[in-house]
């Protein structure tokens, strides 16, 4: 009898779990699945459409100096640099810090070709720290050099580059001095052309 009754539950199960498994096929995924799906989905989309996404790539840096004396002012309160190497935009950065000692100075950095676009746009930028040899699918510092001379003829744009061809060429488009990555070589050119920022 014990055997029967044990034989019948096993049928019974069997046939549960027949039923279960015909009502999944049939049933639409739970909101849950759902849910996860489109998890899946959306970060897939985002691994092949980010890449596409303009988002400008730059820092802004405000350094205030030693207050200068009625009258004075400093001829380059706002410098961009164009750089792709974050090292060598670092060093940049601090050689122009140490060298106004005196004055407000607002450093645009732009690792990147949109960033250096959007910073001239948008600022009163007249002197320019250009990487002749960045690289960006956008454009390079020749295309940058061309753009920037052809709107604002005033800019000052020192080409920047260990290779003497790449510098050669942004001077051929309207770049008037060589920096060779040093950043005493900026210093030296300050002390030339902005001396109020180093003696007040």
């Amino acid at each position: 009898m014990e055997g029967a009754a044990s034989l019948y539950q096993m049928e019974m199960s069997k046939e549960i779990q027949s039923r279960n498994n015909i009502g999944r096929k049939n049933k639409r995924p739970s909101e849950r699945t759902a849910l996860f799906v489109l998890g899946i989905a959306g970060w897939i989309k985002d691994i092949f459409t980010s890449s596409a996404t303009v988002i400008p790539r730059g820092q802004v840096f405000q350094h205030q100096g030693n207050y200068l004396s009625a009258g004075k002012e400093i001829r380059y309160p706002r410098i961009l640099l164009v750089e792709d190497n974050p090292h060598i935009a670092q060093e940049f950065i601090e050689a122009i810090k140490n060298y106004y000692v005196y004055g407000s100075v607002k450093i645009l950095v732009a690792y990147a070709y949109d960033a250096a676009v959007t910073f001239f746009d948008n600022e009163e930028i007249i002197l320019v720290i250009m990487d002749a040899d960045l690289d960006d699918k956008d454009g390079d510092g020749a295309a940058l050099t061309r753009k920037f001379m052809g709107e604002r003829h005033e800019t000052i744009i020192l080409a920047n580059s260990s290779s003497r061809i790449s510098s050669m060429k942004l001077t051929g488009f309207g770049a008037c001095e060589s920096l060779d990555k040093s950043p005493e070589k900026l210093k030296n050119w300050l002390l030339l052309n902005d001396p109020t920022g180093s003696t007040g």
